[in-house]
């Protein structure tokens, strides 16, 4: 009676599957549609389950096949962050450098700069200090002796002559002689005691290394380190 049950509902579901939906809903006894519409209910849930793992195998869900690539795509996306921030800090840390260079740079060229400055006063200076030593040894050697009536060129006119003080006397081993500008006078010639007052006699002041001496009645300007003669008044003496 069981296999006669069983048959004749194969044979219904059968021909409810030929026949349209609205057809097999309302001619069917309840117990075909409760069976039918758990069958359908189970094959809608198959569909879902193989739609599910459809996406997971194409990795549309965590889980499939192709998630272990999109974890690869976040972790290269992480991996791009950081070197977009480690490229930031690069030149973050190179700008800094590059301005504590130019820094360092325009420190040294300033003190370059105040270096050359110092140095062009220090040269200035020396100049300075230089151009006044020319001058104080100019003026220290300036000599000029002008007429002014009491003698004529290297002559002494006779109505000015002065008396001689003290006998002269020539040094050992020298007998007169005419001596000229130019020539070098031997050092006993003018020795201390054979100096001049030029102040007593109002003669020209001497530059600076220069006096003047006596040689018998005439007075010659000598040089006191080499003996050059720069100057002589014939005849001051009588």
């Amino acid at each position: 009676m069981s296999h006669l049950k069983l048959a004749t509902l194969a044979l219904l579901l059968a021909g409810s599957t030929a026949l349209p939906a609205g057809a097999q809903n309302s001619g069917l006894p309840g117990a075909v549609r409760d069976a039918q519409s758990r069958a359908e209910v189970r094959e809608r849930s198959e569909d879902r389950d193989d739609r599910r793992g459809d996406r997971q195998s194409r990795g549309d869900e965590p889980g499939g096949r192709h998630g272990v690539v999109s974890d690869g795509r976040r972790d290269d996306r992480r991996d791009w962050r950081e070197d977009r921030r480690d490229d930031r800090q690069d030149r973050r840390y190179d700008r800094r450098d590059d301005r504590r260079d130019w820094r360092a740079d325009r420190r040294e060229d300033r003190r370059e700069w105040r270096d050359d400055r110092r140095d062009w006063r220090d040269d200035r200076r020396e100049w300075r200090q230089d151009r006044r030593d020319d001058r104080y040894y100019d003026r220290r050697d300036y000599y000029a002796r002008h007429n002014d009536g009491r003698w004529n060129g290297y002559y002494w006119q006779p109505q000015y002559r002065y008396r001689a003080p003290v006998r002269y006397v020539y040094p050992r081993g020298y007998a007169p002689y005419q001596w000229r500008v130019g020539h070098r006078l031997p050092r006993h010639y003018y020795d201390r005691h054979y100096y001049v007052d030029y102040r007593a006699y109002r003669l020209p002041p001497p530059p600076y290394g220069y006096h003047w001496v006596r040689v018998d009645r005439d007075v010659v300007l000598v040089a006191l380190a080499t003996g050059l003669i720069r100057d002589v008044l014939y005849g001051l003496y009588y």
